[in-house]
């Protein structure tokens, strides 16, 4: 009898166990759902919905611990990230198709990344002066596509992406340069999200590569009804 008693609570562990690890899991676990348009700030005339509204970081998160602090902060209607504390943020809304605008700047030497869908990364490098560029410079998608030309400025300058993603093909334009013409994403690159490359997903800014700053951050999503 005390052996079946034995065995009987040791099943019953196992499941308590089975049960807390399943809890814990569904607490971590992120959606990357389509998010529709009406559940979005409102867009203006021309449907760009505005990420960033220079006051506060609402609408965004800890990209990979939503749960968790992030240590991005707003300075001078800036967003920007904490040197100590460098954490990758990303937007509560998942988006597919759309058109992305943002300005940004780096420290010299500075690195860091605009993931779109939370997978595939637009990189961010100091890469003003350097006459050959590779698939790891400024405007590359990284480890896929060099940039077309080094549209870098020096650091500590504003830059500006225009960035339209649609299915599978990618352009991007580096302060009116373009970099990215029409390239296609069959794979993620790297440091990405969960999910499949052209699924929904956030946008991922990187912080955890030194200090960078964001403004003027907005999308037009394409074909949300």
């Amino acid at each position: 009898m005390m052996q079946k008693d034995t065995v009987k609570r040791s099943i019953a562990g196992i499941v308590v166990l089975i049960a807390a690890v399943a809890v814990l899991a569904g607490c971590t676990r992120q959606s990357f759902d389509l998010t529709p348009l009406n559940e979005l700030p409102e867009p203006d005339a021309d449907g760009w919905i505005s990420l960033f509204d220079g006051e506060t970081l609402e609408g965004w998160q800890n990209a990979r611990r939503p749960d968790a602090p992030h240590y991005w902060s707003v300075e001078d209607g800036v967003m920007t990230n904490d040197d100590d504390n460098g954490l990758d943020l990303s937007t509560v809304a998942n988006f597919q198709d759309f058109e992305l605008q943002i300005d940004y700047k780096t420290v010299p030497g500075g690195n860091s990344g605009v993931y779109l869908r939370g997978r595939v990364e637009v990189q961010i490098l100091d890469s003003y002066g350097k006459e050959e560029v590779n698939d790891a410079d400024n405007g590359a998608v990284y480890g896929q596509y060099a940039p077309l030309v080094n549209a870098s400025l020096p650091p500590e300058e504003w830059h500006t992406f225009d960035i339209k993603y649609v299915g599978d093909t990618l352009t991007v334009t580096l302060n009116d340069e373009l970099v990215q013409d029409n390239v296609t994403i069959r794979q993620v690159t790297g440091g990405e999200l969960p999910g499949v490359v052209n699924d929904p997903g956030p946008i991922m800014l990187e912080g955890d590569h030194g200090r960078v700053w964001f403004r003027n951050v907005r999308i037009r999503p394409i074909g949300l009804e």
